[in-house]
């Protein structure tokens, strides 16, 4: 039990990833509906004759690597793969589980923004189950027929196939095994005899094998057909943010937004001597700090000359921002100048001045 545990808390932390860099993870996001059937049968004698298993899930996305499931699954005639004797109900127990799934593909692929075709999952989970026992008697003999009650873990995978156009279904293979927690006065655990004489002993079979505990653990095949709900992004999973919306929540969290690292070359101004002619001025993305190659530009310009000063932004952050921006380059050109006894007769700042802006300040004599 503690190994399980274990596995599945790993399996979580390293699951969980920053979602801010996708679009679609809202607390209504992501949430998928399905519904599964297979057969299962005991994991220690194999020749145990296979019983049904049905259920529903429902699954949160919480990252493309990371979701959370919901289970409830019952058992059809699948009684000898937990208990040596027969019942006569159709339903023999029923499993309320807490799945944590990790996405292999995306986990070591990385998400490219949609669901690929075929995709795997890797399953691990908690749960309560409660086993009925029949009322009669265990195999024709006498009991108080008193249901169990007990944890349940479960490890397996998903084989994942994601169908349409915008993969908002997917059909899956789950095969995985379902472990009961036990309890040393579990009736299964003891010497029963039938209205025969005949003694069975510790064998969750119906063949009679005997002192085994592995009948409190069953392997489990199911096929699972699944609806993905859209989200808030238009889509029906995880989309990748765009340059301009990464923007816009960093302006919302921090109100001190950046520019996008895009590297465009910037157009070189060929200065013809100080007077009369022009100086560019280069700064680093989302910078209004002088590089040493600035200064020594601006260090050309003699004391006592007046000049003008017109600052720029690239286009990529906020309109706001970036007339910030530019009036912070051109208050540091100013500062540094008057430092040095040039006047600053002139000073406008820009912002981004079309798609093809650059981050500079222009410094012309007058």
């Amino acid at each position: 039990m503690k190994k399980i545990t274990l596995v599945l808390a790993c399996m979580f932390g390293m699951a969980v990833t920053a979602s801010a860099q996708y679009t679609g993870h809202k607390f209504f996001d992501n949430w998928s509906i399905g519904v599964e059937g297979g057969t299962a049968t005991n994991l220690y004698d194999w020749d145990t004759p296979n019983g049904g298993v049905f259920g529903i899930n429902f699954t949160k996305g919480v990252t493309p690597v990371l979701s959370l499931e919901f289970q409830v699954q019952a058992g059809a005639g699948d009684d000898v793969n937990w208990n040596w004797w027969r019942r006569t109900n159709d339903i023999s127990h029923i499993a309320v589980m807490g799945n944590t799934k990790i996405n292999l593909m995306n986990w070591f692929g990385g998400y490219k923004g949609s669901p690929r075709v075929f995709e795997i999952q890797a399953r691990g989970g908690l749960g309560y189950g409660r086993f009925f026992f029949p009322s009669d008697g265990y195999d024709g003999g006498t009991s108080d027929g008193n249901d169990l009650n007990r944890m349940l873990y479960t490890l397996g995978l998903d084989f994942d196939f994601n169908l349409g156009k915008q993969k908002n279904w997917t059909i899956s293979v789950r095969p995985a095994a379902l472990l009961k927690g036990t309890r040393d006065n579990d009736p299964v655990f003891k010497e029963f005899k039938n209205n025969k004489g005949d003694s069975y002993a510790r064998t969750g079979c119906d063949n009679g094998a005997s002192n085994s505990y592995f009948h409190n653990g069953v392997f489990q095949i199911t096929a699972a057909l699944t609806y993905h709900f859209k989200t808030s992004n238009g889509t029906h999973h995880f989309a990748v943010v765009q340059p301009t919306e990464v923007t816009k929540v960093v302006e919302k969290v921090v109100e001190k937004p950046v520019e996008k690292v895009v590297e465009k070359v910037v157009e070189k101004v060929v200065t013809k001597g100080v007077n009369g002619g022009g100086i560019t001025i280069e700064f680093a993305q989302n910078k209004a700090v002088l590089t040493n190659t600035a200064k020594a530009k601006l260090n050309a310009i003699e004391k006592g000359t007046s000049v003008a000063v017109d600052g720029y932004a690239s286009p990529e952050g906020s309109k706001s921002y970036n007339q910030k921006l530019s009036q912070r380059r051109c208050d540091a050109v100013k500062a540094y100048l008057e430092d040095r006894g040039v006047k600053v007769v002139d000073l406008n700042a820009h912002g981004a001045a079309g798609a093809e802006s650059q981050r500079i300040v222009y410094v012309t004599v007058k």
